[in-house]
């Protein structure tokens, strides 16, 4: 099946060719010397004066900075000839002054990454389109899987020990005479940076939305969950086989393979870069790193792409769980027919979430969900608030409302908050069973799978939907399609996602956010990419009926 609808294309943007490089229109312009006026020749007495003054100029004079801001503020010379053009992201707005440490308050830092082991054993499997396998093991750069984590530090949050118990324990540990020097054992590269959810500072209000200054990730590989899920991995009516590859006991699966399977007309791996492309498709993906664009949306993997033998691995779990979803919505199994849409407000009451610089979040995000409330009607749909004023709903209480509610979707709302220059859009669905959440904050692995994993494909689908039309309408800056497991997420029963609309302790941002303009524009592309969605997967939610 061509992958000719995805979600983010029909509210992404274009994405014409460029022109050849023989079309564009020369830097310089060449003139002819017969049509210049020559100068005429200086006389000898001003050639003298012209001569001495220039011996008696300091050199330092007759040199220009091109580098140098020239009036009213603009870039130098060689500043603009190298940095115009070839953002993928627009530029962010001028910072205002920074607010007082008591309305921001900064995230911590992330910790270092711990360095991979250079080999492990990969083992190819070839599944055929009638079922047989093949399987080649070859010696490649991954790591072999670390140990899987114990409970107490998988659970989200964890309170620190009070200073009491850290005396006692600081004096038992000087007490005990330390043992002999044990040869250390080889590291192990899965996990590498486990979530440390328990340091990660929250902001003022429910306690599960911490600072987001920056996008501090949990790591590329998180301990494995015992028991290895093995996901379906996607069919068509073509049987195309897919390339299975083994590394460090995890599935991933071959750019060829997705290539085939999915019909694009192109497939490239350029040193670090890997390029899929058809007519109205381009995905973009880096060795190495989890961050993927389709159509120019970004999105956060659960893994690293990898690479082995000049070939380019894709995780099996980002495959079935997010690149599937996204470029086939109307395969997706989970879907359920809706005409209701639950809103939420997030924080609210004495929960005030994030001091911007002009207001909190709690009442940024109740006349958020009006303005999302009356576009949606607008659409047909039902729409229930789970706050409809200025009271305190429970974490808990909000997923019960939602689970109460038939046939529906939810969606909650907040803004978003870190340093004064922090900015942009970004957008949660719930992460997948056997992966970690793409912040440290983000609540760790999710090791044996929560309720709302039930509906993990009409999640991502339903989050590229809002996400990729609001950053293609407005050209926000793109944080990306994120996963978390945000206590109003890992309980709900009906598709669900977190949408994060700005910072409100970016001064320019936070000026729009408290724009009644900006809330209702930003609330009609939220309705249509409800409409998108919904149309999207009615093929899906018929086979469901």
């Amino acid at each position: 099946m061509r992958a000719e609808s995805p979600i983010c294309h029909l509210a992404g943007p274009d994405y014409p060719e460029a022109p050849p490089f023989a079309a564009a229109r020369p830097l310089f312009t060449t003139l002819n010397p017969a049509e210049m006026n020559p100068l005429p020749a200086p006389s000898p007495a001003r050639a003298c004066a012209l001569l001495l003054a220039a011996l008696l100029l300091p050199s330092s004079a007759l040199m220009a900075d091109v580098t140098a801001p020239e009036a009213g503020g603009k870039p130098g010379f060689l500043k603009r000839l190298f940095t115009g053009g070839g953002s993928e992201k627009p530029a962010e707005p001028p910072a205002p002054p920074p607010p007082s440490p008591e309305e921001v308050k900064e995230a911590p830092k992330a910790k270092p990454a711990a360095p991979a082991p250079s080999s492990a054993k990969r083992e190819k499997i070839t599944i055929k389109p009638k079922g047989t396998v093949t399987q080649t093991t070859s010696q490649g750069g991954s790591p072999s899987p670390a140990k899987p984590k114990s409970a107490d530090a998988e659970k989200p949050k964890s309170p620190a020990p009070s200073p009491k118990k850290a005396e006692t324990a600081a004096a038992e540990k000087k007490a005990t005479p330390p043992k002999p020097a044990e040869k250390p054992a080889a590291p192990a590269a899965e996990p590498k940076n486990a979530p440390q959810t328990a340091e990660a500072k929250p902001k003022t209000g429910d306690g599960e939305f911490g600072n987001d200054d920056d996008d501090k990730q949990t790591g590329s590989n998180p301990a494995p969950a015992p028991p290895a899920v093995h996901q379906p991995l996607p069919t068509n009516t073509k049987n195309t086989g897919w390339e299975i590859v083994k590394v460090g006991g995890r599935d991933y699966v071959t750019g060829e393979s997705i290539h085939n399977f999915y019909r694009f007309s192109s497939y490239k791996v350029d040193g670090k870069h890997v390029w899929l492309r058809s007519n109205n498709l381009i995905l973009k993906a880096t060795i190495g790193s989890q961050e993927m664009l389709i159509n120019n949306i970004k999105f956060i993997l659960s893994f690293p792409v990898l690479e082995s033998s000049g070939r380019a691995l894709f995780s099996r779990l980002d495959l079935c769980k997010l690149i599937d979803p996204v470029l086939r919505p109307t395969y997706i199994s989970d879907a359920e027919p809706f005409d209701t849409v639950v809103v939420d407000a997030g924080h609210g009451g004495h929960d005030a979430g994030a001091r911007g610089v002009y207001g909190y979040e709690k009442d940024f995000a109740l006349r958020m969900s009006y303005a999302v409330k009356d576009a949606l009607q607008k659409k047909g749909f039902k729409v229930v608030l789970t706050r409809p004023t200025d009271t305190f709903i429970t974490l808990g209480g909000r997923v019960a409302i939602a689970n109460a509610t038939p046939r529906s979707i939810f969606i909650s709302l907040h803004f978003n908050s870190g340093g004064s220059a922090a900015t942009g859009i970004e957008t949660f669905a719930l992460t997948p069973q056997g992966s970690a959440a793409s912040l440290e904050r983000g609540g760790g692995y999710n090791a044996y799978g929560l309720t709302g994993n039930s509906h993990d494909s009409a999640n991502i689908a339903l989050a590229t939907a809002v996400h990729a039309m609001v950053i293609s309408r407005f050209k926000f800056v793109d944080r990306g399609i994120k996963r978390a497991q945000w206590s109003v997420l890992t309980g709900c029963k009906r598709p669900g996602i977190l949408f994060e609309g700005g910072f409100v302790t970016n001064g320019n941002e936070c000026r729009l956010i408290a724009s009644e303009t900006y809330r209702t524009s930003v609330a009609g592309a939220i309705a249509d990419a409800v409409v998108n969605y919904r149309t999207a997967l009615r093929g899906a939610m018929t086979k469901q009926r």
